[in-house]
């Protein structure tokens, strides 16, 4: 398979007899599109699209896609693999193709490669991992003023994210475990949920066992700020919600302010991963309090080393905030992330008040 950039086309072509080639990939969601179907010419099948209609990056940070069989419903096989030029496909064990739209640099192609080397490790026993922590996938989020220990991170303590998955699923209850005793143990007094809404936390928790997660729902501790992935990646520069149940992205951003500013630390932040959606946020909320792009790479990178079989580059996080507040967001960020909010007709006085929270001022449970 064969690509090359003519202005603002991509033009692929493929040496092949089928006649029902589709290209599918990040661009599509994965899912087969007739305005992605290649036209046959001879023993050559060709596709021209703009840049702009495959220019959605996936996990690697790059755009990914593979070419679809019809027939076989299977993607064409990729010969002479070349290191740097294709990713882990997380649903079935296989290669992506990357698309780069400008040449890779020699220290890129390696980066991606130790990615997607990473990226298949499946840790599928506690003692693969550092410390409970890492289990839990739960962290302190610092940066900035943010106080020490003061906002959290973590995989999701009620819901199992890969209970159908075959070489994970026997550790999730023992991972949701350590999750729930790291919250005790830190004695987080309100929960930002990025993954649930209302009627579903409410369903999970009445069936739950008593837990310290369940006490702190029923002091109505927990937040719902329902979010896809979709929408914190991709559809950050808009108020656009992907699904009918969840909120836009900047409808999140004015929710999430109002829960910091009204409601006492220690806070955690979680969806199901803890990766994503809890990636975005708490970014968001280290921008807010003036942390570093490094700080906030580091603690967005972490969730790498929990031994999904999957990855996430920092690209996506980066293409995330800038969609939203601009390519120098991660420069002078306090004051970027202010302007942002006041876009949104957030009042001067709920920002200072969420900022004061973050950084543990005004607070009686911060002494």
């Amino acid at each position: 398979m064969r690509y090359k950039i003519e202005g603002d086309r991509v033009l692929f072509s493929l040496s092949s007899t089928c006649e029902h080639l589709y290209l599918i990939g990040t661009f599509t969601n994965w899912k087969l599109d007739e305005g992605f179907r290649f036209e046959k010419s001879g023993d050559v099948c060709r596709l021209t699209k703009y840049v702009n209609e495959v220019n959605k990056i996936g996990n690697s940070g790059f755009i990914e896609y593979v070419i679809w069989n019809e027939v076989t419903q299977a993607p064409v096989d990729i010969e002479n693999f070349k290191n740097g030029y294709c990713f882990n496909n997380q649903s079935n064990g296989g290669l992506n193709q990357l698309l780069f739209l400008e040449k890779p640099s020699e220290c890129q192609l390696k980066e991606i490669s130790e990615a997607s080397k990473q990226s298949f490790i499946i840790k599928n026993q506690k003692s693969h991992f550092s410390s409970d922590y890492q289990f839990a996938n739960f962290r302190p989020v610092i940066g900035g003023k943010l106080k020490p220990d003061w906002l959290f991170r973590s995989y999701h303590p009620v819901t199992p994210s890969r209970a159908n998955h075959s070489e994970l699923k026997m550790i999730e209850p023992t991972r949701q475990e350590a999750v729930m005793a790291l919250i005790e143990h830190h004695q987080i007094h309100s929960v930002i949920n990025l993954s649930d809404n209302e009627a579903v936390l409410a369903d999970s928790m009445l069936s739950a066992p008593d837990s310290y997660y369940k006490q702190r729902w029923q002091a109505g501790s927990i937040h719902s700020v329902p979010v896809s992935y979709e929408t914190v990646y991709f559809m950050s520069d808009r108020n656009e919600a992907l699904n009918h149940d969840e909120l836009g992205f900047e409808d999140g951003i004015r929710r999430l302010i109002a829960v910091v500013a009204e409601h006492e630390g220690p806070y955690l932040v979680h969806c199901r991963l803890g990766s994503d959606r809890t990636g975005v946020t708490c970014a968001f909320f280290q921008l807010l309090m003036g942390a570093s792009k490094q700080e906030i790479a580091d603690n967005y990178l972490k969730t790498n080393q929990l031994g999904i079989g999957e990855y996430r580059s920092f690209r996506l996080l980066e293409r995330a905030l800038q969609a939203a507040m601009g390519d120098d967001c991660f420069s002078d960020s306090v004051q970027k992330v202010k302007a942002y909010l006041k876009r949104l007709n957030i009042p001067e006085e709920l920002i200072m008040q969420a900022k004061a929270n973050l950084s543990g001022l005004n607070s009686a449970r911060s002494a």
